[in-house]
């Protein structure tokens, strides 16, 4: 027997499906939005989740990493009314078990619950794998996210590539992997902004003794040191197309000549790579391999910036203020709620690596002050807080009068004065179609095909946006 939730404001069809699920001998709960199924998560013990992606306080897709931190690490089903090939790639990208249409069979529904019983009791479903985090901090969705991720990858050996801004803690992540995995080796790092072209091939592959004026002594290079171990190449969006064509065949092959030498040297090693570039985007203008790009893509370690996950900052801020004063042999020091809510406040560019650094000044400037507050922060961190207080704040929307001349989809009421009326939420759902494809058109019109510029203007998620202009057959230009 199973514990299901199912997520759906249609109040109609939840009722149903509920009674579908009962009858199967499990027990199913019903919440009708994201806030109320988030306070049921909060009883540990759900096996699935069937979710929809239209709810009314936002969209499923967004909150599907979120649901799957709980404790009993539920699977997640996607339910739409509007499917698509794109919707399904974008349910899967976003961690969902599977993505099915509304209606759907019993059939259907009884072969997702035995496939989904039968895929938690082989991988064990009474909890979380436990990772060694070392110093990575967070208990955020996003976070515990990546680290179950970070498990997966060590129990391989398939490459991995992690991305994230400067300053998320990339290299953390690629020790993380390393560290639980059975790799008897040591990790070797590669700053892959470093490498010089003509000293490149000497620091990866090695020389023998004479090769070159100065080889004075035969030297292993870096891929033959991580024998048995773990490759990071850091930053690998920064290699030229020239070393990344001798990268490719080292990672095939796993040989290497070292210049000078008549023999090849074999070395085995699993790779991780790291940027805070989009790869795939280089790949399309021609600035980055692609065979090398499928070669690296095993397992993707996407790390949130500090801004996207700012619960953790009091937990980061505990850790690194208890380390840095330890480290500094001063007292310890205790964090007020002002000092928190300043560190909340800033939006910090530099990531975890600029919060370490501001943590490491407040200690310094508290002295041997007992207690930390904003005015021991940075001064930039400080003028960057006081000018976020004083931004100008967006007006109150005023409403707004439509006028359906112009527009190119014009808005017309589904129904006639003195006519028959139909239900009021039939009305209502005719009229907000065509409001949402009208503002679409004139969004693609004003952003053509810059998804981002249409993000921030309309106010939408990507993927939100990505849905409505499915659903009403809209194409950014």
């Amino acid at each position: 027997m199973a514990d299901i939730l199912i997520i759906d404001d249609d109040q109609d069809f939840s009722r149903s499906f509920q009674r579908i699920i009962e009858r199967m001998g499990h027990t199913c709960s019903v919440a009708h939005s994201i806030r109320e199924a988030l306070a049921l998560m909060a009883d540990p013990g759900c096996d699935l989740i069937f979710l929809d992606v239209n709810l009314p306080d936002g969209n499923g897709l967004a909150h599907i990493k979120q649901f799957q931190a709980a404790a009993s690490m539920p699977e997640v089903v996607i339910l739409t009314g509007d499917g698509d090939s794109d919707g399904a790639a974008l349910a899967i990208a976003n961690g969902a078990w599977d993505y099915v249409g509304k209606p759907i069979s019993v059939s259907a529904i009884t072969l997702i619950l035995q496939r989904a019983m039968a895929y938690r009791a082989s991988k064990g479903a009474g909890g979380r794998r436990k990772v060694k985090r070392s110093a990575i901090i967070g208990e955020s969705p996003k976070i515990m996210a990546c680290l179950e991720t970070m498990g997966k990858a060590a129990r391989s050996k398939a490459n991995v590539i992690i991305t994230g801004e400067t300053g998320t803690g990339k290299e953390l992540f690629a020790r993380g992997i390393h560290e639980n995995s059975d790799t008897p080796g040591k990790l070797v790092v590669i700053d892959c902004t470093n490498l010089s072209t003509h000293l490149a091939e000497s620091t990866l592959f090695g020389h023998v003794k004479g090769s070159f004026t100065s080889a004075h002594e035969s030297r292993d290079g870096l891929f033959k040191l991580a024998d048995n171990g773990t490759v990071f190449l850091d930053e690998i969006a920064e290699l030229g197309l020239d070393l990344q064509k001798n990268l490719l065949r080292v990672l095939q092959e796993r040989k290497f000549r070292p210049i000078g030498s008549k023999e090849e040297v074999a070395s085995n090693f699993r790779v991780i790579a790291a940027t805070n570039r989009d790869l795939r985007r280089m790949v399309e203008e021609g600035n980055f391999r692609s065979d090398l790009f499928y070669r690296l893509n095993g397992h993707h370690i996407q790390i949130p910036s500090l801004r996207e996950r700012k619960e953790d900052i009091p937990l980061l801020a505990e850790y690194y203020v208890e380390k840095i004063c330890r480290e500094n042999q001063t007292p310890p020091k205790q964090l007020t709620p002002e000092f928190l809510g300043a560190l909340a406040a800033f939006q910090w560019p530099g990531n975890v690596r600029e919060f370490v650094n501001a943590i490491a000044v407040a200690v310094d400037n508290a002295a041997d002050e007992p207690s930390l507050f904003s005015h021991h922060l940075p001064i930039d961190v400080r003028i960057g807080i006081a000018r976020s207080a004083f931004r100008p704040k967006p007006e109150k929307a005023q409403p707004v009068v439509i006028d359906p001349g112009p527009l190119t989809c014009p808005l017309q009421m589904p129904f006639v004065p003195g006519g028959a009326l139909p239900q009021f939420r039939d009305a209502r759902e005719t009229v907000v179609n065509q409001l949402e494809k009208a503002y679409l058109q004139q969004l693609a019109e004003q952003c053509g095909s810059d998804v981002a510029a249409a993000c921030e203007r309309s106010g939408l998620s990507r993927a939100r946006l990505y849905e409505l202009l499915k659903k009403h057959a809209v194409r950014l230009r």
